[in-house]
């Protein structure tokens, strides 16, 4: 009996052995990798965050002189203001030499910090303070555009109180500034008159709405808003609205 386990042990360990050396015989075969998870929004947007964060410390907390077209940064000095148009380039140097560099800094601290938020009580004194103080200079006309377009926002004052108060200023930019011009070469002028249609004339007085855009397509070709486009155009669009 003891004979017989010993030979089924010895024909198990040699079937053992043959079925290893067949197996370590066949050719390599190329494992399979385990498929990645499939990426969720959620995955994504977490990316995106990390891209971001990533981003910002790279940039060190470093502000760009200027942004996009229509925002201006508090940075502007003789290596950025060519960046606003080569004619208001030539104004702001005006008023620097005409003021001195300490006045026109602080000229242009009331400017920025007076042009937003809009319709706000502080922003609109230091508007007119700006306008009190330089009155003289090019960038009171951009303050009285600017203080034009406070008063029709602020909330506190009846809708017909800020169109008074609106009109009034906008009045003084195209008449007292009229050959003023702001960041992009925005014409005082031009753009004052657009607002006063656009918030007080087509409402109240649309024959004069139609005059003053009619003015604006034969007196002012040629002449773009802050964001480069046309007055005559935005003023043909406009006249076809006002009945």
């Amino acid at each position: 009996m003891r004979a017989l386990i010993i030979v089924g042990a010895v024909a198990v360990a040699a079937m053992g052995i043959m079925l290893f050396l067949v197996i370590s015989d066949t050719p390599d075969t190329v494992s399979e990798v385990a498929p990645e998870r499939p990426s969720t929004l959620r995955d994504s947007v977490r990316s995106d965050r990390k891209v971001s964060r990533r981003r910002a410390r790279l940039d060190g907390g470093v502000v760009s002189k200027f942004k996009k077209r229509g925002r201006i940064e508090k940075v502007m000095d003789e290596n950025t203001i060519h960046s606003f148009g080569q004619e208001f380039e030539s104004k702001w140097y005006e008023d620097r030499k005409k003021l001195g560099l300490a006045r026109h800094k602080e000229m242009e601290k009331l400017w920025f910090d007076g042009r937003r938020p809009r319709g706000d009580e502080e922003s609109i004194a230091k508007l007119e303070k700006l306008i009190d103080e330089f009155g003289d200079t090019n960038r009171a006309g951009c303050a009285a555009m600017e203080l034009g377009h406070h008063y029709i926002r602020q909330r506190g004052l009846s809708l017909d109180d800020r169109r008074k108060k609106a009109k009034k200023y906008w009045h003084l930019a195209e008449q007292r500034y009229g050959d003023g011009l702001c960041e992009y070469n925005a014409p005082t002028a031009g753009m004052s008159k657009l607002a006063l249609v656009t918030w007080v004339y087509r409402y109240t007085d649309p024959g004069m709405a139609q005059r003053m855009l009619q003015e604006i397509i034969d007196k002012h070709q040629g002449e773009t808003d802050h964001l480069g486009q046309p007055l005559s155009d935005s003023a043909r669009r406009l006249m076809g609205s006002i009945k």
